[in-house]
């Protein structure tokens, strides 16, 4: 049994990693070269405007649309929202397991994520949006 565990480790190149809350996993621009599962404890997604895109849990996996898009840099900053644990797995072993995977799953996972980081970017839009005008006096708000 322990052999199968060591075994394991090694297929997945994975290294659980202790993060406080308020402790930033990763930012927006930073080298997409790892994907993390969260172990313990929770993880806010943030637009670049800091905006909250999602709170993820226990089980859930983030920091994987920027590999699957074929981009190089982070879309999003994560920022621990608890004390959480965190499994890091390196980029090569997604990037692995997605080339084994069925291709119409592949394909179905590849338009799922381009449509969330569409819908990522619009509500950070809209959010913007209502930043400006929240700043403005009703006098400075055109009337049709």
């Amino acid at each position: 049994m322990q052999r199968r565990e060591i075994t394991m480790k090694l297929v997945m190149n994975m290294v659980r990693k202790p993060f406080k809350q308020g402790d930033v996993i990763f930012e927006t621009t930073e080298r997409s070269d790892e994907l993390y599962l969260i172990h313990t404890g929770s993880v806010e997604i943030r637009s670049h405007e800091g905006l909250v895109l999602a709170t993820l849990n226990q089980g859930e996996l983030f920091g994987e649309m920027a590999s699957i898009m074929g981009e190089r840099e982070r879309t999003a900053t994560a920022v621990a929202g608890a004390n959480t644990v965190i499994d890091v797995i390196d980029a090569t072993t997604m990037q692995r397991k997605f080339g084994e995977a069925d291709p119409v799953l592949r394909a179905l996972i590849r338009n799922l994520t381009f449509r969330v980081a569409d819908a990522n970017r619009m509500n950070e839009e809209r959010w913007q949006q209502l930043n400006i005008y929240r700043s403005l006096t009703p006098e400075e708000i055109e009337r049709p």
